[in-house]
């Protein structure tokens, strides 16, 4: 974990005095193991844990975190007795739903922590920008509601630079029309890890973080200079062993749907890992392995348990040898941006899709 404890200290570092964090640990932790992520990143200071979901914080309560914890998604009404029993905060944009949630806060004498969200251009979930006065007002109401922030999300912090600060334009919009109707506001975030990285006055009072504490630096915009360029370091190195070598003739098929054939006699390595484990079967063919240090070509179709590889030209190789998908060996490395990109996909869906049925070892 000591390239995770580094990432956080690095992004730290780029914060702003008094700007708190918030540790993105939903989805598994993007596929890193939620229990081992949310304590490291606890001690190494930051203050909040981020889920998506219930099931999430429930998890992490189970663990023995007692962190502050934000439910990103929100809540279903069905949702809101596990909501005050675990002692969890959601994400709040609805008028139906906080009645909902004061009321059963109130039956049960306690305070339920939420958080105003608000769109400026997700278009996803968020009261409208302009309605942030009123929200605050009739929240205001709600004597067992405690508000604990207001928030955005950016869409494009690594795409688009005009779009960005027009979505922190029309916040810093909202934000103006609740002091000029004179009404408390809630501390404010809005920089995830683009935001952050790419455009400094997203800090506001907290950030959250996601993907850059996994090592992975979001892309920054074209033309654009990004504001802080903080070294991370990859979190995530995905491993396998060499299950079989089988020595094949020339004009031999390989795998379903035959749409593999040698071109001359070859040694083809059985590897234990396929799309049940998160390899995408949209990889056939168009990705390589480490071996020894040298890289290897992927053949054949992907299969649900296993996949192959052409090590003809490595004859060093033998039943057992360690395989790295994604992470360096020897001086060669495949970065998971590679492995996504040859598949036209992000990082955040290859790290998060690794399943569970692959191990984590965790070093120290």
């Amino acid at each position: 974990m000591n390239a995770f404890r580094f990432n956080i200290r690095a992004l730290r570092e780029c914060l702003k005095p008094g700007v708190r964090l918030m540790a993105v640990v939903k989805a598994d932790a993007y596929g890193h193991g939620v229990q081992p992520c949310a304590e490291a990143a606890l001690a190494a200071g930051a203050e909040v844990l981020g889920v998506g979901i219930i099931a999430e914080g429930i998890e992490l309560r189970h663990c023995g975190i007692d962190a502050p914890i934000h439910l990103l998604i929100g809540i279903l009404p069905d949702e809101i007795d596990d909501l005050l029993r675990y002692n969890l905060s959601t994400t709040l944009c609805s008028q139906p739903l906080a009645e909902a949630i004061a009321k059963k806060a109130a039956a049960q004498n306690k305070q339920a922590d939420v958080h105003i969200k608000v769109d400026t251009g997700m278009g996803r979930l968020g009261i409208g920008w302009e309605e942030l006065p009123a929200f605050i007002e009739f929240l205001s109401g709600l004597k067992t509601l405690n508000v604990l922030s207001v928030f955005t999300h950016l869409s494009s912090a690594d795409e688009d630079v005009d779009y960005t600060r027009l979505q922190l334009d029309r916040m810093q919009e909202a934000l103006d029309l609740v002091e000029q109707n004179n009404l408390p506001c809630p501390p404010v975030h809005c920089a995830n890890s683009a935001g952050l990285l790419n455009f400094a006055e997203s800090q506001c009072d907290m950030v959250r973080l996601g993907i850059a504490l996994y090592g992975v630096v979001p892309p920054v915009p074209q033309g654009h200079v990004p504001t802080q360029s903080p070294e991370l370091k990859p979190v995530m190195h995905w491993k396998t062993r060499v299950l079989r070598i089988n020595a094949l003739p020339a004009h031999s098929y390989l795998s379903y749907g035959r749409r593999f054939i040698t071109r001359r006699d070859s040694r083809i390595a059985v590897l234990p890992v396929g799309y049940a484990d998160g390899l995408s079967r949209a990889l056939s063919g168009n990705m390589e392995v480490l071996i020894g240090g040298k890289r290897a070509p992927q053949v054949g179709t992907i299969c649900m348990d296993m996949c192959m590889v052409d090590i003809t030209d490595l004859p060093a190789v033998k039943e057992g040898d360690e395989v790295v998908l994604f992470g360096k060996q020897g001086d060669d490395a495949i970065t998971v941006e590679e492995l996504s990109s040859r598949y036209h996909t992000i990082p955040y869906e290859t790290l998060c899709g690794v399943g569970k049925r692959v191990p984590r070892v965790y070093l120290p």
